[in-house]
């Protein structure tokens, strides 16, 4: 019975995505927002958006930009058509927005795609129609029996970024932690903390938000230059844990995130946070313990 629940919730699950995923198809020319796209799905915001990064191993946002990127690049092989016109004719409003987004989706620009010969030409079509997903170096060591834990509101010194948080998060650790250790009384700090923020009417990565934190005991404490103070709600949350290289948060979320909506539990609005455990400066990278915690609704 159990194994027959799992595969209708996968179903519907994925049923959802290919809802949303025609539906990018159909409007990829609009300012698509987190919120339009989940409605057309049938899912809160928040949900879907993990749900369709750990089925399809990219954002909703990944997903926009290549759909319109393989527009373009069969609109190139117009010769009749110029670059500006294809740019605006897939929904960039700036040859400049344009050419960002091509060269991260071919890794080359409109121009030399255009020289090209058509086989060369159909072979980058053909290989930008499927998510570039990178394989981990190292296997995945992350503990599915999850508890259920109450956090209460934290307290916290952070460094804010936008965008995709497996890209952003390493340079805000890099701005946190020189300003913590100059300016941050140790005994006053409790974790390392980091959080994961979606915002429903995102309509790109650039709005996807990361903190790099650390809580602190005394909420009264002085806020040191380059950091931010900020109150981070408390609430229920499913509690993992992963031991290996902290790169690894993100396909663990992944898998975590498949584990839960399986079992039918729903996300809740909020931050996923990453509690450090181990210092790296002294445990072994394959032995760092990592707690993972995605806000649930019990």
């Amino acid at each position: 019975m159990a194994r027959k629940t799992t595969a209708v919730i996968n179903h519907f699950h994925r049923m959802q995505i290919l809802r949303a995923q025609k539906y990018i198809e159909l409007n990829f020319k609009n300012n698509l927002s987190l919120q339009k796209i989940s409605k057309e799905a049938g899912s809160s915001e928040y949900h879907f958006a993990r749900i369709f990064m750990s089925y399809t191993g990219e954002t909703t946002f990944s997903y926009i930009r290549r759909t319109r990127i393989v527009q373009a690049l069969k609109s190139l092989q117009k010769q009749s058509t110029s670059i500006t016109e294809v740019g605006l004719g897939v929904g960039y409003e700036t040859p400049s927005a344009f050419n960002k987004a091509f060269k991260i989706v071919t890794t080359t620009n409109p121009r030399y795609f255009r020289n090209l010969g058509k086989e060369e030409q159909q072979k980058i079509i053909h290989s930008c129609k499927k998510p570039n997903l990178q394989k981990e170096k190292y296997p995945m060591n992350l503990d599915l029996n999850y508890t259920i834990i109450e956090r209460s509101q934290t307290h916290i010194l952070c460094v804010e970024k936008n965008g995709l948080f497996q890209e952003v998060a390493l340079p805000a650790w890099y701005e946190l932690i020189p300003s913590v250790d100059k300016y941050v009384n140790k005994d006053t700090i409790q974790e390392y903390l980091g959080f994961s923020i979606m915002n429903k009417l995102a309509n790109s990565e650039k709005q996807m938000q990361y903190l790099a934190a650390v809580s602190i005991k005394n909420a009264d404490i002085s806020t040191p230059q380059g950091l931010i103070a900020k109150k981070i709600p408390g609430g229920t949350y499913a509690k993992f844990i992963m031991v290996g290289p902290t790169h690894l948060v993100w396909p663990a979320f992944n898998l975590i995130f498949q584990l839960l909506t399986k079992k039918n539990i729903t996300l809740r609005p909020g931050a996923c946070i990453e509690n450090y455990l181990s210092n790296p400066e002294i445990v072994p990278e394959n032995e760092l313990i990592t707690e993972l915690l995605v806000p649930v609704e019990i």
